[in-house]
């Protein structure tokens, strides 16, 4: 751990150094980021919007990954150690830990600051689960037969047919590639926010059997933040990040108990608790579906998906009065988890939540009593859920989808489950399918004048196509890059300033040497895809003295060369006339001596492009001149005529002399 001093002297115990140890080895991820990166709680010393928004940015400079994001004042993140001096002195930071913090190294710190670090130690140092065959009766006791029954189900308010993008009606043509009102957990990659909802029986209509306590909530906080982390440590290729909405560590307030109710009478509680945030439309489905979209606005994620636990501490079976006790929607917007989950327990709770996670992205319940057919298909890839244990599927592997704590604690995830979340990458290029995306660039304009060249132009991301009602990305435009002549790539600039929307236009201006060039410019986007056609022009470029009349020479490598040997130095060149003149013929020079003529490469010189070869004969070692010079049909000469330094070296050669040894 390192620490910066703000007000209140942090202070950690030696004995956390063995925790050190293990978190920052390749060995302490399921998929290790790198071998040089690790874990590091980033703490500020008060709420602040802007400095936490700095610390993710020094982070994401520096070559890092926020993974946690706690508003406003702490971020769990991946980072080199040679980062941390440099987050330790951002303004506002209290402490940056890479170990387990002892409570009382912040007891001067707000309890949110608390909160945050109690949920850091659970990920570094997190107690040994229960197992749940502990926790339940005789009848629980093989993983994954916890479940009695699906537990994903379709969102009732999705439009049935038509654009599912916002409500209403709207136009084809004018529907955004970005995703829409009902598409708020697409594909599990990029950035999410999630909201933590607990609520709390006020005892108006049902009586009061259950109370949040704070260690109760503080554990569903641990638990839900590391199924996440879960997650993201499982395919670094999706670059997940989470940021959290705070409505656990204040309970909202319902009229009835909902633990004492079946699952279907989610409708009262829910709607009581989003009425307390201030969403009041009807049905109740469409108050959190607003509050999902808000938290995407508010936060600026990609997606996010709202959770509500339940307290059922005090219930004898933790699951609601018809036997569900852990649901989520297909796609969002939201799922549910009781305190006890069923006698998984709130140990386990972490194991439950990636579950139901899944279901968020889209992924396809596999246990047996869920009855799913290995042929149904789901997610954004639509892919068929062949590892189900119901039916003769393809697959028959461990996965996170077939419920159980086994497959949490692998980790395991199949390839169909991975497929319906969109972890695919069928052109093996590093980036998954559901990001690799089209990027046509398109030239509107080409202006030249002199030598001087300005060029404008549109670009745009083609989402990677889906069967599902709409084709979407959430990636975003960074750059446009030009060249010419196949030379190094130069950033264009956006004509709004900035390259960060789905669809820029751009320009830049450059100078060119006279003569044919070859413009080429590809897109860029967020997620690393670049175009794969280029947009290609070609350009000419009058000579102010020759006009179109051009000559070039090819640069060649010579190998050193024995003179001696009277090899011949060989350049090939093109002599062309921009105005469609006729070239009539090819002059060329060395070290300023008289000019003497080239042979036609194709017998004569009649056209207005013709290539040529120089054939040089025994060079001395040195360097030399060549020029070339083209002349037109009309009996005009060029002036500013074709050059190129040709170095030739004398090759050294090595003589061995016998060495006689006499006897004594």
């Amino acid at each position: 751990m390192t620490s910066k001093k703000n007000g209140t002297k942090i202070v950690l115990a030696l004995l956390t150094a063995l925790v050190t140890a293990r978190l920052w080895s390749p060995a302490s991820t399921a998929h290790a980021q790198s071998n040089t990166q690790g874990q590091v709680l980033v703490l500020l010393a008060d709420d602040d919007t802007q400095q936490l928004a700095r610390v993710q940015d020094f982070v994401r400079e520096h070559g890092g990954r926020n993974i946690h994001v706690f508003p406003q004042q702490a971020v769990v993140a991946w980072v080199s150690p040679s980062t941390i001096q440099g987050l330790e002195d951002l303004p506002g930071v209290a402490g940056v830990f890479t170990e387990a913090v002892e409570p009382s190294a912040v007891h001067g710190y707000d309890p949110n600051a608390r909160r945050f670090v109690g949920v850091w130690n659970s990920l570094v140092a997190p107690e040994a689960p229960l197992d749940p065959g502990l926790v339940t009766d005789e009848s629980h006791q093989e993983d994954g037969e916890l479940e009695a029954h699906d537990d994903a189900f379709v969102a009732p308010d999705l439009p049935a047919t038509g654009d599912i993008g916002a409500r209403g009606p709207s136009i084809a043509s004018s529907i955004p590639v970005t995703p829409g009102y009902y598409q708020t957990s697409e594909f599990m990659a990029g950035s999410v926010a999630v909201g933590i909802v607990l609520v709390e029986s006020d005892g108006s209509v049902d009586p009061s059997t259950e109370n949040w306590t704070a260690d109760e909530k503080q554990q569903v906080f641990d638990e839900i933040v590391a199924a996440l982390n879960w997650w993201a440590e499982l395919e670094p290729q999706a670059n997940l990040s989470f940021v959290y909405d705070d409505h656990f560590s204040d309970p909202l307030p319902t009229s009835v108990e909902p633990i004492s109710r079946p699952y279907a009478d989610q409708k009262y509680w829910i709607a009581d608790a989003m009425d307390a945030l201030g969403y009041d439309a009807e049905p109740y489905f469409t108050r959190v579906r607003d509050y999902t979209n808000d938290l995407r606005t508010t936060y600026g994620t990609d997606w996010a998906f709202t959770m509500f636990v339940i307290d059922s501490s005090r219930d004898y079976d933790n699951r609601f009065s018809d036997g569900y006790f852990a649901y989520a929607y297909l796609g969002g917007p939201f799922m549910v988890m009781t305190y006890g989950n069923n006698g998984y327990g709130p140990n386990n709770m972490d194991a439950v939540a990636a579950h139901e996670i899944g279901h968020i992205f889209l992924a396809l319940d596999q246990y047996a009593s869920a009855g799913q057919p290995c042929d149904r298909r789901s997610g954004y890839l639509y892919v068929e859920n062949q590892n189900s244990v119901s039916g003769d599927c393809a697959s028959d592997v461990d996965s996170i989808m077939r419920g159980g704590i086994g497959p949490y604690r692998y980790p395991a995830i199949d390839e169909y489950a991975a497929g319906q979340i969109g972890w695919r990458d069928s052109d093996g290029d590093g980036i998954l399918d559901p990001l690799d995306t089209g990027l046509p660039v398109t030239i509107s304009a080409v202006s030249v004048e002199g030598s001087s060249i300005v060029v404008s132009g549109t670009t745009e991301i083609i989402p990677y196509p889906s069967l599902r009602p709409r084709s979407i990305t959430i990636n975003t435009l960074t750059g446009v890059q030009y060249r010419f002549d196949g030379g190094e790539w130069r950033d264009a600039l956006a004509n709004d300033g900035t390259f960060d929307g789905t669809a820029e236009s751009f320009s830049f201006a450059d100078t060119l040497s006279s003569g044919w060039h070859t413009l080429e410019i590809a897109g860029v986007d967020s997620a690393g895809n670049v175009s794969d056609v280029y947009a290609t022009r070609t350009i000419a470029v009058m000579d102010p003295i020759d006009g179109g009349l051009n000559t070039e020479l090819r640069e060649q490598h010579l190998d050193d060369r024995d003179v001696s040997n009277n090899e011949m130095v060989t350049i090939s060149g093109v002599a062309y006339h921009l105005e469609r003149g006729i070239i009539a013929d090819v002059q060329y020079r060395v070290d300023g001596s008289s000019w003497q003529s080239v042979p036609a490469q194709d017998g004569a010189f009649d056209s207005a492009y013709e290539p040529f070869t120089l054939q040089i004969d025994s060079l001395e070692p040195g360097t030399h001149l060549i020029e070339a010079r083209a002349i037109d049909g009309d009996g005009q000469v060029e002036v500013n005529c074709a050059a190129q330094e040709v170095t030739v070296a004398r090759r050294t050669s090595t003589m061995f002399l016998p060495v006689v040894l006499g006897g004594v």
